[in-house]
């Protein structure tokens, strides 16, 4: 290839406007992504991860992993990418959490990760058209859009554009090895580093361009072996063979420095941080945990040539390749062998001819010239003593000269390369010299796909997936640079062989055209499947039906579609029974729709699957008590779910706040049962052990154990845990509706005794009583103030004035409540139970109308309707509501007394 400059150097019209056409095409095939929102990983990476929203101190994003799980923690990943989470808190900085940020930061990574491929292109192709091609293919390449339009991805675009920097700048530090460039280059690749693991074989790289410099052969008339440097013995400093010394020198440095750098990188990543703890899931790698070795061998083999597949083809494609999306190979007889055959032996055929093109311990004059020309500049006729244009002959008769290439076609560097002169400075006495001359052979385009895709392959070690788009951002580098380098090949040997060159040259465009045309409509549609979950994962039911079903599922059933939920999920379960999630997400469905029975049989089964799971046994409690049945075995199950460490579990934060809520259950259920000291005992637990990180949480903890407390008339204790909520939130104006709830209560458990001897302490005891009720009532106002869009506070308020036999005053705060919250059941309720109060029952029975609207499949809504239709004397209607309360939970107790007063009323009639 010809010697061009630093790519920013003596770059023309044209390929200033092939830079900015090609990031521009990369920008505006994006667009589509821009009204796209959080999907797939991006929830728990973004929307979960408290090192994002700010929840957590900056420190910790050192400590925690890429999904905000502490590094030590026994279910993290070890994937340690604090500037790739950096880069997403500054999003929620600037805009929250509105897509369209994350999106537009995505997407202008993305555009400058291909400016930064045209820029390496200009180093190793051959010509302008090659390095176009290279770029435009880039720019589309459907691959590309799970890094793109799926933020988690933003850690492979920073790692590739950290990469591709760094390369760039060793690029520099190859023409004048300055230490600042050397510098820049490894503090890129320790950047890159930061963001994804991958980046670090940007060093690897740099090393590899540096040794193929070396070992390529010169275009000079004249060579320089390593046998013909004791020959020189009588030379100045500046012969050419103590020239080359001195290049060798140099060159050993540099790629000393970069071995040490990968060296120590290496050894703080795997040794001083904390990897993974536990191992991957089987369905995420299967081939991993499979027991025979030669089918681990034979599909770790063949899974690279998948991956070519995906960049030859990128039709089909997937938001996960787990489970079986690519089935194990487990014989030899199996067919793809065959493509792996001849995958590798295409490469190392490749790699021979490559060789063969680069004799060892070759130098060539041009490149001792790099060198030793500035020298002589600097020095004057000290040692050689003729100088005629850029050509120097010294007194051992050596000749130092720059070749020309001869490179066919219009568009070559060429015409660049013959009127760019070497520059001295008067002041520094110090120039840009040319490049040295790459190997003209594909063999750094293939390190480039090679070299970033070996972390990820499986081969060295392995890894928690069988394959990820994403994955070959970096490596896709290097698979345009080869389609480029190609190109450009054959663009510059159509006119010597093709009597109708401009015909010949049409067609190769108009195929190149064809293949970035299809690429950009596929990478477009990829875009818009990548929009929300639900398309995401119907586009990958051909290629994983288990995941994208139960995923699917998952989706349709927080959507309210529940039937469809549960069409896809038992298909999911019928492709892989052993998913856990698939069946609890089946008794998800099932509890929504108050089949409650079904339900509990699906949550049985994810935990048998998965025992750690604390969701299953947080719905399995609450099944169990909708079920009407014994309270003990849904207090066993809560108490176990509460209990669970979670050993190995990927998302703690989930996981934690699952046993947070079974802490909060048990305590209600046992509260409901009279077992209130087992219920204080149970929250003070959830106190010690869970680590909350989230104060809501704790304050809402010491709010129930206060109202436990005040329930069994530990006054003191009660008042305690209510001020520790109040100091942990003071602006919270639920801390101060309980605590006025919990003098209220206080007040009223004091009752005036008997007896005439006791008329003075009754009279104290009116005034201490009327002082709390005072007290109590003013931290309920204080609440008010605070929060007085908050419908419970007025709730609470009304709550407390029924207390007191202030029905109007109670009603008018309901009232509030309601009107803010007009699809909570249970305001519209208590409205309705007001208007009974106060004896407005035809109010009431509209009011009980509306809250069986709000929840038609709850029982007890039909049995208060059917309560106020009795009271006012429509007796038929009242069976009709108490029938349909019995059908949707068969053991409610009030219906059935409801029914037995009926039917006792007409029979004595």
């Amino acid at each position: 290839s010809p010697p061009v400059l630093y790519p920013f150097c003596s770059m023309s019209p044209k390929d200033y406007a092939g830079l900015v056409g090609c990031s521009t095409l990369a920008f505006v095939l994006y667009l589509n992504t821009f009204n796209a929102g959080f999907v797939y990983d991006d929830r728990r990476a973004i929307l979960g991860n408290e090192d994002v929203t700010g929840a957590g101190p900056w420190t910790h994003l050192l400590r925690n992993d890429f999904w905000g799980t502490r590094l030590t923690d026994s279910g993290s990943h070890g994937s340690w990418r604090p500037l790739c989470v950096l880069s997403f808190r500054l999003n929620f900085l600037a805009a929250g959490l509105t897509p369209f940020g994350y999106h537009l930061v995505n997407v202008l990574l993305h555009s400058l990760a291909t400016g930064l491929v045209v820029l390496v292109g200009r180093i190793h192709l051959p010509s302008r058209a090659g390095v176009l091609a290279a770029g435009l293919l880039f720019a589309v390449h459907p691959v590309h859009s799970e890094a793109v339009a799926g933020l988690v991805g933003r850690a492979d675009l920073l790692a590739c554009v950290c990469s591709l920097l760094a390369y760039l700048a060793y690029q520099r530090h190859m023409d004048n090895r300055e230490w600042g460039s050397l510098l820049l280059t490894v503090l890129l690749a320790l950047a890159g580093l930061l963001c994804k693991e991958t980046a670090i074989t940007a060093l690897l790289l740099c090393g590899t361009c540096d040794v193929l410099a070396a070992v390529g052969r010169g275009h000079d008339k004249h060579e320089i072996t390593w046998k013909s440097l004791p020959l020189a013995g009588s030379c100045s400093l500046l012969c050419p063979n103590k020239s080359s010394f001195f290049l060798l020198q140099h060159r050993l440095r540099s790629l000393s420095i970069l071995s040490v750098s990968l060296a120590c990188a290496l050894y703080c990543r795997l040794s001083v941080l904390p990897g993974p703890s536990s191992a991957f899931a089987a369905a995420d790698n299967p081939a991993a945990h499979e027991a025979s070795w030669r089918t681990r061998t034979l599909t770790f083999l063949y899974l690279p040539v998948e991956n070519l597949r995906l960049l030859l083809w990128p039709q089909r494609l997937s938001f996960d390749w787990g489970m079986e999306a690519i089935p194990r190979i487990r014989t030899l007889w199996d067919g793809r062998n065959l493509l792996s055959a001849g995958f590798y032996a295409f490469l190392g055929r490749l790699l021979w001819q490559s060789r063969r093109g680069l004799p060892a311990g070759v130098l060539g004059f041009s490149q001792v010239a790099g060198i030793s020309l500035p020298l002589v500049r600097r020095l004057g006729d000290n040692s050689c003593h003729t100088w005629l244009g850029n050509r120097a002959t010294c007194d051992c008769h050596h000749q130092l000269a720059e070749q020309p290439w001869s490179h066919s076609g219009a568009d070559s560097y060429d015409s660049e390369l013959a009127t760019s002169k070497t520059k001295t400075g008067t002041g520094t006495g110090r120039g840009r010299r040319s490049r040295r001359p790459l190997p003209e052979h594909p063999l750094m385009c293939v390190a480039f796909v090679v070299l970033p895709f070996l972390p990820a392959s499986n081969l060295l070690f392995y890894v928690g997936f069988v394959m990820a788009e994403r994955i070959l951002y970096l490596p896709s580098v290097g698979y345009c640079l080869l389609v480029g380098f190609g190109f450009a090949r054959i663009w510059q040997q159509l006119p010597a062989h093709s009597p109708r060159p401009f015909a010949t040259r049409l067609l190769l465009l108009c195929t190149l055209g064809i293949l970035l045309g299809a690429h950009g409509l596929r990478s477009f549609q990829r875009n818009r499947e990548w929009r929300d979950e639900e398309q995401l994962f119907r586009s990958a039911i051909a290629v994983n039906p288990p995941k994208a079903l139960g995923n699917l599922g998952s989706v349709l059933s927080a959507h309210g579609r529940y039937e469809e939920a549960k069409a896809a999920l038992t298909m999911a379960i019928g492709f892989r029974p052993s998913m856990a999630d698939a069946h609890f997400n089946l008794g998800v469905v099932h509890q929504n729709q108050m089949n409650f029975s079904s339900a509990v049989t699906c949550y049985r089964k994810a935990i048998q699957l998965r025992p750690q799971m604390a969701v299953a046994y947080l719905n399995l409690g609450t099944s169990l008590v909708s079920l009407g049945g014994d309270p003990g075995e849904a207090m066993r199950v809560l108490r176990a779910g509460s209990r669970l460490e979670g050993q190995g579990v990927r998302d703690r934060g989930g996981h934690e706040a699952a046993r947070y809520t079974c802490y909060l259950q048990l305590g209600s259920l046992l509260r409901s049962q009279g077992q209130l000291k087992e219920a204080a005992e149970m929250l003070s637990e959830a106190l010690a052990t869970l680590g909350l990180q989230n104060q809501n949480q704790r304050i809402e903890l010491h709010l129930r154990l206060g109202e436990v407390y005040a329930e069994l008339e530990d006054w003191q204790r009660a008042e305690e845990q209510q001020m520790m909520a109040l100091h942990l939130q003071p602006q919270q104006g639920a801390a101060y509706v309980t605590y006025g709830q919990t003098l209220a209560r206080n007040v009223s458990a004091k009752k005036p005794k008997a007896g005439a001897e006791n008329i003075k302490i009754n009279n104290k005891l009116c005034c201490l009583q009327g002082s709390r009720l005072a007290e109590a009532e003013m931290w309920f106002k204080r609440a008010l103030q605070l929060a007085p869009l908050e419908p419970s506070s007025h709730h609470h308020y009304a709550d407390f004035l029924e207390q007191q036999e202030r029905h109007q005053e109670a009603l008018s705060l309901r009232l509030r409540a309601a009107s803010l919250a007009p699809a909570d059941y249970a305001l519209q309720s208590a409205v309705a139970d007001a208007l009974r109060l106060l004896n407005r029952l035809v109010e009431a029975e509209l009011w009980y109308r509306r809250a069986v609207t709000l929840q038609p499949l709850a029982a007890h809504a039909h049995a208060n309707l059917g309560a106020i239709l009795q009271m006012r004397g429509r007796r038929r209607e009242a069976v009709e509501c108490y029938h349909r309360a019995l059908e949707l939970q068969p053991g409610h107790a009030i219906s059935r007394a409801n029914l037995e007063k009926i039917n006792l009323s007409w029979d004595n009639t």
